[in-house]
């Protein structure tokens, strides 16, 4: 575990502004160099506390609907039924819990039709799987619907 200072913290919050800024913007926002800003990255980096990726706002790729969908399976299929999920593109967070559920996921899709045909032909028919509930999100109040999207969005 690494540990971070207040300007490591400051830093990592110019980063999840969610617009793309050079290290110069950065180094100027926080008061200090250009070449500690591109330091200070290069180690985080390094050390496995931040990953730069590029995140696609679902919306503005058509993926309108989003949902949560909670799964009660036969204890001996959580896993490879985890493994099948992580392999669905409609799948951006999947989560083993505790409580009601075994597996939660939340999942981003064009329509609540292509919802409804994922949880019939791409839930339902997972070995293993004893029964669903599936949460439409009205409306993301916090955290943008920003996904990391795999080449194919169409699995």
């Amino acid at each position: 575990m690494m540990e971070l200072d207040d300007l490591d913290m400051r830093l990592i919050n110019e980063l999840q502004n969610g617009d793309y800024r050079a290290h110069i913007e950065v180094a100027q926002a926080l008061g200090i160099s250009k070449s500690t800003v591109t330091r200070r990255i290069q180690r985080l980096i390094s050390n496995g506390v931040v990953r730069i990726v590029a995140a696609v706002d679902a919306n503005m790729i058509g993926l309108n609907t989003s949902a949560f969908i909670g799964l009660n399976v036969e204890p001996k299929q959580t896993y490879p039924i985890v493994e099948l999920l992580e392999s669905k593109s409609q799948v951006h967070m999947l989560a083993t819990v505790t409580g009601r559920y075994d597996i939660v996921a939340i999942i981003a899709v064009g329509s609540s039709r292509e919802l409804a045909d994922f949880v019939k032909n791409d839930i339902l028919t997972i070995e293993g799987v004893r029964s669903s509930e599936t949460l439409l999100a009205l409306e993301i109040k916090k955290g943008p619907p920003l996904f990391v999207i795999t080449s194919d969005i169409s699995k």
